[in-house]
C-alpha cells in the first residue's frame, strides 16, 4: 500500500469513526430526559422497580428453560412403565438402555450450545432462541409417536440440543436486558422456571398416556414461539455491538420504565463494548489472555460442580430411587413433594440473591448438599446388608428434600446467572456456549453412570460420589469466585481483568 492510500484508508476510518459518534450522539439526544429524573441510577425510582415490560420479556426467555428442566425429569415417570404393559417397543428395556435414554438429552445439550451461541453472536440472541426451540418441538413430536427404542434414543437427543442452546443463549439474552441491581434477580427466576419444568412430569406424568404426555410437553414452546417473535425486542448489547445504536436505543425504551434516564445507561454500554474490544481480539483471547482464562476457569468449574453434584440422576431416576428406598410414603408423592420444594426455593432465591450475594450463596448449598447425600447415602448402605430401616423411613425423602431445597438457593440457578456475567459481550456467546457444553458433557457422564454404578454397586456408592463432589466444589467457590451482586457488566470485567495481574 503507497503512503497516499495508507492516508486515504486512515481517512476513512476517521470518517467512518465520526459518522458512528455522530449516529451515538442523535441517540442520546432523543434519549427521554427530564428535570426529575436527573442523577437516577443506582439509588433513583429506576432501582426501586423494573418496568412490567422487562419483567414479561425475562420470563418469556426463560420458557426454553422451562421446557430443557421438563427434559431433565421427562424420565421419572417413563422408565417404569417402560417396564411394564406400557412399554411401546413390545419387550422391557434393559439398564443400560435406560442409561441411554436418560443421558442422550444431556449428551444432545454438550453440542447444543456451540451452535446456538454461534447463532447469538452472528444472528443475534432473539433469533437464537427461536431456532433452538424447534429441535425441541420435534424431539416431543417423536416421542409421542415412537414404536422403535433407536428413536427414543434420537428423540432425546434434538431435545438435548435444544435444551443446551437454552442454557447457553437464555442467561445472556436476559444478563444484557436487566440492570446491574436486577440481574440477579431475573437470573435466579430462570431457575424458578426450570423447577415448573421439573415438577411436570412428576405430577402430570403418571395420570397421562405416554402419547398425550410427550405432545403436552411441547405447548409451552408453541406459545413461546409466537409470543417472542411478536413482542420481545432484541438485546440493547447485541445491537451495540452492531453498531446499531438507534436500534439499542428502542430496545431500552420498551425495557425501561416511561420516563427513566436512558442516556447514562446508552453510554455505559457503548463504553463497555468499546473497551472489550479493545482487551478481547476475539476467540482467541478467552485463552490467551489472563482475564479470559480466570472467566472460563470460574464458569467451568460453576457447571461442571453442578453437575457432578447430581442433580441430573436425581431427577432423571428420582422415582426408582424412592421405589428402591422402600418408604411408606409412595414413591409419586414423594416426587411431586420434592418438585414443589424445588419451585419454592427457587423463588426464594429470587428475593435472597440480591441480599446475601452469590458465593455465599454457593457456599452453603455446598455444605448441605454435601450433608444431605452423605446420610442418604448411609441410609441406602444400612438398608443394603439387611438393617431394618423402617422406623427411619422419613429419611430418603427428608435427605433429597434438603438438597433440593439448598440446590435450588444456589447450585441450580447461579452459576448460569454468573456465566451471564462474566464474558465480555463480543465472545459471550461462543463462551456461553464453550461452558454450556461443559456442562452436559459432565451431565452425560453421571447421569448414564448412576444407575449402572448403583445396579453393581449400590446406591449408596453413587450418593458418597455426588457429597464428595460437593466438598470439593465449597473450596473451589471459597478461594476462586469473587463476587458479582451489584456491579455492572463493565465493572466485572475490569475486576477481572485486575485479579490476574
Amino acid at each position: 500500500m503507497s503512503a497516499r492510500e495508507e492516508e486515504s484508508f486512515v481517512n476513512s476510518l476517521e470518517c467512518e469513526r465520526g459518522e458512528s459518534k455522530k449516529l451515538v450522539e442523535d441517540v442520546y439526544k432523543t434519549t427521554v430526559y427530564t428535570a426529575e429524573n436527573e442523577g437516577e441510577g443506582e439509588s433513583g425510582p429506576s432501582r426501586e422497580s423494573a418496568c412490567w415490560f422487562l419483567h414479561w420479556a425475562a420470563i418469556t426467555a426463560d420458557v426454553p428453560l422451562y421446557t430443557a428442566g421438563l427434559a431433565m425429569s421427562w424420565t421419572s415417570p417413563v422408565i417404569p412403565r417402560l417396564r411394564g404393559s406400557e412399554n411401546p417397543f413390545d419387550r422391557p428395556v434393559t439398564t443400560t438402555e435406560e442409561a441411554w435414554i436418560a443421558s442422550f438429552t444431556p449428551l444432545g445439550s454438550a453440542i447444543g450450545p456451540i451452535a446456538a451461541g454461534y447463532c447469538a453472536d452472528k444472528l443475534g440472541r432473539k433469533k437464537a432462541l427461536l431456532a433452538l426451540s424447534l429441535p425441541m418441538l420435534l424431539g416431543f413430536i417423536i416421542l409421542a409417536v415412537a414404536k422403535q427404542i433407536e428413536l427414543y434414543y434420537f428423540a432425546r437427543f434434538l431435545i438435548g440440543l435444544g435444551a443446551g442452546g437454552a442454557f447457553a443463549v437464555v442467561p445472556m439474552y436476559v444478563g444484557e436486558i436487566s440492570q446491574a441491581h436486577n440481574r440477579g434477580k431475573y437470573g435466579s427466576a430462570m431457575g424458578v422456571l426450570i423447577t415448573l419444568g421439573i415438577i411436570y412430569p412428576f405430577s402430570i406424568g403418571p395420570l397421562l398416556s405416554l402419547p398425550i404426555y410427550s405432545l403436552t410437553c411441547g405447548v409451552p414452546l408453541l406459545i413461546f414461539m409466537l409470543v417472542f417473535s411478536i413482542f420481545m425486542p432484541e438485546s440493547p448489547y447485541y445491537l451495540t455491538v452492531q453498531g446499531d445504536y438507534a436500534g439499542a436505543e428502542r430496545s431500552l425504551r420498551k425495557l425501561r420504565q416511561r420516563g427513566t434516564t436512558l442516556r447514562n445507561e446508552l453510554i455505559e454500554i457503548k463504553d463497555g463494548v468499546e473497551q472489550e474490544r479493545k482487551n478481547t481480539a476475539g476467540v482467541k483471547e478467552l485463552f490467551t489472555s489472563p482475564g479470559g482464562r480466570k472467566a472460563l476457569y470460574i464458569s467451568f468449574g460453576l457447571v461442571a460442580l453442578q453437575q457432578f453434584a447430581g442433580i441430573n440422576p436425581l431427577l432423571s431416576f428420582m422415582g426408582s430411587i424412592y421405589e428402591s428406598a422402600g418408604t411408606d410414603i409412595p414413591p409419586n408423592v414423594c416426587t411431586i413433594i420434592t418438585g414443589c420444594v424445588q419451585v419454592a426455593s427457587n423463588t426464594a432465591c429470587i428475593f435472597m440473591v440480591e441480599k446475601m450475594g452469590r458465593k455465599l450463596l454457593l457456599l452453603v448449598c455446598c455444605i448441605f448438599c454435601f450433608m444431605s447425600m452423605t446420610v442418604l447415602g448411609l441410609y441406602f448402605f444400612f438398608k443394603g446388608r439387611g438393617y431394618d430401616m423402617g422406623p427411619v423411613f422419613w429419611l430418603p425423602i427428608t435427605c433429597l428434600i434438603v438438597y433440593m431445597l439448598v440446590f435450588s438457593f444456589g447450585l441450580g440457578p447461579l452459576p448460569w446467572t454468573v456465566m451471564g456475567e462474566i464474558f465480555p459481550a463480543n465472545v459471550k456467546g461462543i463462551a456461553s456456549a464453550l461452558t454450556s457444553t461443559t456442562s452436559f458433557l459432565t451431565s452425560s457422564l453421571i447421569t448414564f453412570i448412576f444407575p449402572i454404578i448403583s445396579a453393581n454397586l449400590g446406591m449408596a456408592g453413587g450418593f458418597w460420589l455426588f457429597a464428595a463432589f460437593c466438598l470439593i466444589g465449597y473450596f473451589f467457590i471459597y478461594f476462586e469466585l469473587f463476587e458479582t451482586k451489584g456491579k455492572s457488566l463493565a465493572e466485572i470485567q475490569r475486576i477481572l481483568q485486575k485479579d490476574v495481574k
